[in-house]
């Protein structure tokens, strides 16, 4: 089982959409998280934080290698291990993918009652074509879909 938690960055402007991959780390592990819009004014520490197009997450990489050790669960840790292996990172590929993924659901509702074959491919059009942007953008995540 997987946490979701919805975080703001530091400088307050935009929201996250972050997934815990089998709750073994804590939302406290994320000390911090810049949008593109306070990244620039950021000191990037490699040791402790990851980026991804313009985005950066902060992790409290000691408390982090203490909840892994924890639960029995050797790993060499680093801030990408832990972002791209999904144990605190996005919810889907990028930051808004829960609030994309929502409103295309409710843009193509419609057509359930209509035609849910349309509907369904229609979802997944939209949805390989959402990727395919990200994937472009060069978003960490959308790299391996």
């Amino acid at each position: 089982m997987c946490m979701m938690e919805t975080r703001r960055c530091v400088c307050g402007s935009k929201l996250a959409h972050l997934n815990f991959r089998d709750n073994i780390l804590s939302p406290e592990i994320l000390v911090n998280l810049y949008c593109p819009r306070c990244s620039p004014q950021v000191d990037f520490n490699p040791e402790t934080m990851v980026a991804d197009c313009n985005w950066i997450m902060e992790y409290d990489m000691e408390r982090a290698e203490a909840l892994f050790i924890k639960r029995n669960r050797a790993a060499a840790l680093t801030p990408e291990f832990i972002f791209d292996e999904g144990y605190l990172t996005w919810q889907g590929f990028s930051p808004r993918d829960h609030e994309i993924r929502a409103e295309m659901h409710q843009r193509l509702a419609p057509l359930i009652k209509e035609d849910m074959k349309q509907f369904l491919e229609s979802l997944k059009t939209e949805w390989l074509a959402h990727v395919d942007r990200l994937k472009a953008e060069g978003w960490r995540r959308a790299q391996h879909a």
